[in-house]
């Protein structure tokens, strides 16, 4: 009888854990898709809101609060007021700590690479030199954990296309760089549908006005 009790209760359990795991999978994934239609800072304002009602559930889950950090990174770099983009991006660096509280890869890194390069943008004649060093150093990082992870390569391009010749960046450098991450992009698998899985067609786009 206590066998079958305790097999009865396991059960249970095993019920809500695969319950409370579908449901964070369809939140997750219903939150994804307005990531992907989100074009102007209110509606990545928007995802980031539902991304971090989630990572509020789910506080061992580290996805939600990566999501909500890349929304805010989003929208900072498409916001018109560049007053307010360190202030936008001082959430998303939060966000990101958290995660890091849950787990260290190299997607993570990959995103404060990105955080760090979104800052450039407020005054690229002061901050290009500061920010840009800071970015890369993360990128390094992600390339010792993750070598294949095509976003690492893609942030690399982006960053040598957005710098002048005279300090050591342009098309010709960023073309070889988007070139390697249409290969890893062709080559990469996310474990699972919830996985970072961006940046694919940005590469091709720019890669396009590379060859022009």
């Amino acid at each position: 009888m206590k066998s079958f009790i305790t097999t009865l209760f396991s059960l249970f359990l095993c019920t809500v854990v695969f319950a409370q795991s579908e449901q964070y999978s369809n939140a997750m994934k219903a939150y994804l898709l307005k990531l992907k239609d989100a074009k102007t800072p209110e509606s990545f304002q928007a995802a980031a809101n539902g991304f971090e009602r989630i990572a509020g559930s789910e506080q061992k889950e580290w996805l939600p609060k990566y999501y909500a950090a890349f929304c805010f990174i989003m929208q900072a770099m498409n916001t018109a007021d560049k007053d307010k983009v360190d202030g936008i991006l001082d959430q998303a660096d939060k966000l990101v700590v958290d995660a890091l509280m849950i787990t260290n890869n190299d997607e993570i890194l990959c995103l404060q690479s990105l955080s760090a390069s979104a800052r450039i943008g407020v005054n690229p004649m002061t901050r290009g030199m500061k920010y840009g060093q800071i970015s890369a150093g993360f990128l390094a990082k992600a390339k010792e954990l993750n070598p294949d992870n095509p976003r690492i390569y893609y942030l690399e391009a982006t960053a040598k296309y957005y710098t002048p010749k005279a300090f050591g960046g342009g098309k010709d450098k960023a073309k070889e760089l988007f070139e390697k991450a249409v290969v890893a992009y062709s080559k990469f698998k996310p474990a699972n549908e919830l996985m970072p899985d961006w940046g694919a067609e940005q590469t091709m786009q720019l890669l396009e006005e590379c060859r022009k």
